[in-house]
């Protein structure tokens, strides 16, 4: 089974390709074996996922995407993925890129987060932005906005 929902609670102006999002993020989860995927994807706002930093990391800190997995089996995956829409609206200008293609990253962040890459220090930075860079390469056709 392979479940993937996505959720607007940012604004019922803000549209997206529900189908091309969930290719994108099917594509991150078939690296790893997964028998069983269930994940929910919510697009928020930045006072929501600041709150959310704060209560589950222990961080006072605006954020673009937070990720949990809430299973502990290897061979399922249940998980939520949170996105600020404005932080990746002042992301993209702050790094001279096109909403969509950072809107992409992000999702693409967060989907490695699910599976298990951390960003903690130079290292698994280094990494991150490396995967994210290739997936990003491979999703050129996929239109998320």
């Amino acid at each position: 089974m392979k479940e993937i929902s996505i959720y607007n609670d940012y604004s019922p102006s803000f549209t997206f390709n529900q189908e091309q999002i969930q290719k994108l993020v099917l594509n991150i989860l078939s690296k790893k074996d997964f028998i069983n995927i269930k994940l929910s994807i919510i697009f928020t706002n930045r006072k929501f996922l600041s709150e959310m930093k704060k209560k589950y990391f222990n961080v006072n800190q605006y954020t673009d995407v937070i990720a949990f997995n809430l299973e502990d089996s290897s061979d399922s995956l249940d998980g939520e993925i949170y996105i600020s829409i404005a932080d990746v609206k002042e992301n993209a200008k702050l790094f001279s890129e096109s909403f969509s293609q950072e809107f992409k990253r992000v999702i693409i962040h967060g989907s490695l987060h699910l599976i298990g890459y951390n960003d903690s220090t130079k290292e698994e930075i280094t990494l991150m932005r490396s995967l994210e860079d290739e997936y990003l390469l491979e999703s050129k056709s996929i239109t998320v906005v």
